[in-house]
């Protein structure tokens, strides 16, 4: 398990060659961090480095691979960035550790900023990194569960956070049960190892593209079932959050760093075996996956990228909309607090 406390592990500090300062500033208000520094006009001069801490949502792996190859291949560095990997703690804290300031930028799904946004957290999402859902419901053939109905009285393990239980609680529905059928068991990164002990029946919140091929891996045979054939719209899979104010305050720098990712998330479509070995190199990849069993899954995760950093509000708009029907937020949150494309370019 990981442990918070800034050890060189799976988030990315980033020192951005900007002026210092924190901002309290209006989302919407364009700062003078896109002024160029007396740095940038004299660059013979000394110039003050920015450094700017970043989370990932868990394990190094494929779908965070675009923001390891920027690292690995220089990215960070002709931007003017400087990356080191920091423990980005437990999967429950994301949002908490952008909250409360301890980083500045994180990976976190969609649907999880809308929960957090209606309690009033101050976030807001300023890039896409995995453009489509990858959650699903896993469950092994050996088991004999033959659907979502036969789930009653099993134990189902979700990674935790908020908006895969009320997505499972959806999905229960729609074949006549609720969370009082099942027993829901919270384990983290540990999906897999769940389903493998027996501890549980089934994975929600796990994806096809990495559970499910470590499952096979491991000489098992996988019942995938996406959560868009569970009756759940589409959404971004993972994006980048930041404080609304941080992001105001600093536009340079976070344009800096999706560019960055940009073109990590490119030179990993261009070269999927250097994308998996640099995975595999990493001190915070799943111990029990291959390089093998990288290579598979980053081959399957790929087509899931977002090669751009674009959010579509379109779609963000009728996943608001849905999760608002389904009784999950009280308010129909407007896209425009949610997300914001002005650092995609």
């Amino acid at each position: 398990m990981r442990v918070r406390g800034w050890v060189v592990v799976s988030g990315i500090v980033v020192i951005l060659l900007v002026g210092c300062g924190e901002g309290h500033g209006p989302e919407t208000t364009e700062s003078s961090s896109d002024v160029p520094t007396a740095a940038e006009k004299h660059p013979d001069k000394p110039r003050k480095m920015r450094e700017v801490r970043v989370s990932l949502s868990g394990w190094d792996d494929p779908e965070s691979v675009g923001s390891l190859l920027a690292e690995e291949r220089g990215y960070y560095g002709e931007k003017g960035l400087a990356a080191s990997v920091l423990s980005p703690g437990t999967i429950l804290m994301v949002v908490e550790y952008i909250v409360n300031r301890t980083d500045d930028l994180a990976l976190s799904p969609l649907p999880e900023v809308v929960l957090e946004k209606e309690k009033g957290a101050p976030i807001v999402a300023v890039g896409s990194m995995v453009s489509r859902p990858t959650a699903t419901m896993i469950w092994l053939k050996k088991s004999k569960i033959r659907g979502i109905a036969d789930l009653k009285g099993k134990t189902i393990a979700i990674p935790g956070l908020s908006f895969q239980r009320v997505f499972l609680e959806a999905a229960l529905r729609r074949a006549g049960l609720t969370l009082g059928d099942v027993k829901v068991m919270s384990v983290g990164y540990d999906l897999v190892p769940s389903l493998v002990s027996g501890r549980a029946d089934a994975a929600f919140g796990g994806s096809g593209n990495v559970e499910a091929i470590e499952l096979e891996s491991r000489g098992l045979t996988p019942v995938v079932t996406p959560v868009s054939s569970l009756g759940i719209p589409a959404y971004e899979g993972l994006v980048w959050i930041a404080r609304t104010d941080f992001a105001a305050k600093h536009p340079r720098l976070i344009r800096g760093f999706m560019s960055a990712v940009r073109r990590g998330t490119a030179a990993a479509i261009a070269d999927p075996k250097a994308a998996a070995r640099v995975i595999d190199a990493s001190v915070e990849s799943n111990p029990e996956s291959g390089l093998k069993e990288l290579e598979a899954q980053v081959e399957a995760t790929l087509p899931l990228l977002s090669k751009t950093g674009y959010m579509d509000p379109r779609t963000a708009s009728r996943l608001v909309a849905w999760m608002h029907r389904q009784g999950m937020i009280d308010q129909l949150l407007p896209v425009s607090a949610l997300l914001t494309n002005r650092y995609i370019r």
